[in-house]
């Protein structure tokens, strides 16, 4: 099996910085067990005391949608829709980190990576050649033939100002500037983007897209993509001077 030398990480220090500048939250369970109680009480008293079952019933009812409506915007809040996207791009980074580890061995890869202001997703070294690799755990996704993405939104594709072709295409410039400062390397790198999320919507024309021949694929095709690559041969000495190189960094 391949050796990984760096695992996903620094999404876990985001969501930790996000929970450490929010309000601490109630458990939404227990803040729902609170709040029906308390209704419950207040109709009980108001039922008792008023003699009014109407008013009861339309209490009740206001109650319940009060209770609701606490809950949505506490659903809402910003911190934690930002935790949500955050946790839901683990998971797919998490998912391809465990693919690319089961590689054969031979390969050495490095995960959640700062290179020159760039955070690298994933990076493979083997045999086959250099991969930097960059991951979209979307629910849905949509590219033509230019390289042009789109997204789908309320019953229509709507074009990404920022492609993830273009995202990883700076990847790929960080890492040639790095490798060739530092070991004079001038090396063709393969662009890759993986969309993780195996229930997505996806619209997909080519698979390979400008800019740089970005290839896309599936996590279950990542393997085969990798190892059945052409044009580039590293010797196992080469792939452990690059991955070297690469985990001294501390830029």
């Amino acid at each position: 099996m391949a050796e990984t030398l760096q695992w996903p990480r620094s999404l876990n220090k985001q969501i930790i910085n996000i929970e450490s500048k929010s309000p601490k939250k109630s458990n939404p369970l227990k803040l729902f067990t609170m709040l029906m109680a308390f209704g419950l009480i207040a109709c009980l008293i108001t039922w008792l005391f008023c003699n009014n079952a109407a008013f009861t019933i339309l209490l009740l009812f206001a109650w319940i949608f009060i209770m609701v409506l606490i809950l949505l915007v506490q659903k809402l809040s910003p911190s934690s829709i930002e935790s949500e996207k955050i946790l839901k791009g683990l998971s797919g980074e998490v998912l391809v980190a465990n693919i690319l580890d089961r590689l054969p061995e031979g390969w050495l890869i490095i995960n959640d990576i700062k290179l020159d202001g760039a955070q690298i997703d994933h990076i493979a070294i083997g045999p086959t050649g250099i991969f930097c690799l960059e991951t979209k755990n979307w629910n849905n996704a949509g590219c033509d033939e230019n390289g042009n993405w789109y997204r789908f939104h309320l019953s229509h594709w709507v074009p990404v100002k920022t492609s993830p072709a273009e995202q990883n295409a700076v990847h790929v410039l960080s890492l040639g500037r790095y490798l060739k400062k530092r070991l004079g390397l001038n090396i063709k790198i393969y662009s890759i983007i993986v969309l993780a999320n195996s229930n997505a919507k996806l619209n997909i024309a080519a698979k390979v897209v400008p800019p740089g021949d970005t290839l896309i694929c599936l996590p279950g095709e990542l393997h085969k993509l990798i190892l059945n690559n052409k044009g580039i041969e590293l010797t196992s000495n080469e792939v452990s001077e690059i991955a070297i190189t690469l985990v001294s960094n501390k830029t």
